[in-house]
């Protein structure tokens, strides 16, 4: 039986190098393993095989691939394996075209003779390969399939590892932003809002902020975090004590849960607050936004990202060869194979899908070094 190998949902940096790991892998104890590389995402699994497919994968086609981001098979989200909502006016239409979708999918894995699918991506991916493997063994409940996911997220928002390939080359790359943007600030003695990605979790700008050393922080799992008067009274204790310039870090998700206007808003408190102006000598202070956006995927992966998928392309080959990783229980069933510490671990996907995405708490470590590095309203010092 053959092992099929895809990335999906957003790009990461180090997916290359994990597909190379699973890849290298499984060729250097069964070479007579055949290995299917799946293009673009899921819609690889419905489209025609001869064009989305490689088979019989030679070992050139995974060289000088592991310093270049993003991913090389593609990826892509597919409209078709989202849960469609009861209300929906169309749901018997989606629900229609998700039958459509995963009968293909099945029908394509059974003619490669696909056992093993390896999903590179996040929570959302795992959710849709899940739905694929059900779909597949309803169809064709004698033949041997499971998927196996690597967690590959720029969020680092997975449940089950400690970390997720591409967070570390995001983070890498936020911090840098903040750097480069600090001489500016500094300069002019200004306030800078800056928005990095995060929809629901918090992480990369947590970690970004505490290693880019900014003022303030503002995540969406902590409401405190992103109200304007206490943003501002940080401020004011921070100018009393002469600071002159403020880096304010926040996840997009703060904007979305308040509304685009949310940053513009911010900044016209700042301007306006009459303590600052009278701090800044009788003028308001410079408030300037910016976004990193998808700039924080780009690039080659760092040392930590390439190590990691490393780790995890390597572990998941034990799992597809031996049915477990070494010294471990036996696998069974569809799983994840994530990371705690230096140590690959494997948990069901189910319990990845049910307990994702692993949010920021206010009692998370990290949460409470930022508090004690960062500006606080009562700054003693």
């Amino acid at each position: 039986m053959s092992v099929g190998i895809l990335t999906s949902g957003g790009d990461a940096p180090g997916m290359n190098a994990a597909v190379r790991a699973v890849f290298r892998s499984i060729k250097m104890r069964e070479p007579a393993r055949e290995i299917v590389f799946f293009r673009g995402g899921f819609r690889g699994l419905a489209r025609k095989l001869d064009s989305s497919t490689e088979r019989n994968v030679q070992r050139q086609e995974t060289r000088g691939i592991i310093h270049r981001g993003g991913t090389f098979l593609g990826t892509g989200r597919v409209p078709e394996l989202k849960v469609t909502r009861e209300d929906a006016p169309d749901r018997v239409a989606r629900l229609a075209a998700q039958e459509s979708f995963l009968r293909v999918a099945a029908v394509n894995l059974f003619q490669m003779e696909v056992s093993d699918l390896v999903v590179i991506g996040g929570d959302g991916s795992f959710a849709g390969a899940r739905l694929i493997a059900r779909h597949f063994r309803e169809m064709f409940p004698d033949r041997p399939f499971r998927v196996l996911g690597l967690p590959g997220t720029i969020d680092n928002d997975i449940w089950g590892t400690d970390y997720s390939i591409g967070f570390d080359t995001a983070l890498n790359n936020v911090v840098d932003a903040i750097r480069k943007i600090r001489d500016t600030v500094e300069s002019h003695k200004r306030v800078i809002i800056l928005e990095v990605m995060g929809n629901t979790s918090g992480w990369l700008a947590l970690q970004s902020a505490i290693a880019g050393g900014a003022s303030v922080v503002a995540i969406p799992e902590v409401p405190a975090s992103h109200d304007h008067e206490h943003i501002v009274r940080r401020l004011i204790s921070g100018f009393e004590r002469d600071y002159r310039y403020f880096i304010i870090v926040y996840a997009e998700g703060v904007a979305k849960q308040h509304g685009e206007g949310w940053a513009q808003q911010l900044r016209r408190r700042i301007e306006s607050n009459a303590t600052l102006v009278r701090l800044h000598g009788g003028t308001p202070m410079e408030v300037r936004l910016n976004s990193i956006g998808h700039l924080a995927r780009g690039g080659s992966p760092s040392a930590l990202d390439n190590t990691l998928a490393g780790l995890l392309g390597t572990a998941a080959a034990d799992v597809i060869l031996d049915g477990r990783l070494p010294d471990d229980a036996p696998v069974d069933g569809d799983v994840m194979v994530g990371c705690a510490g230096p140590r690959p671990v494997v948990h069901s996907l189910d319990e990845v899908i049910a307990r994702s995405p692993r949010l920021v708490t206010e009692d998370s470590p990290l949460y409470r070094i930022a508090q004690n590095l960062m500006l606080s309203a009562d700054q003693p010092f």
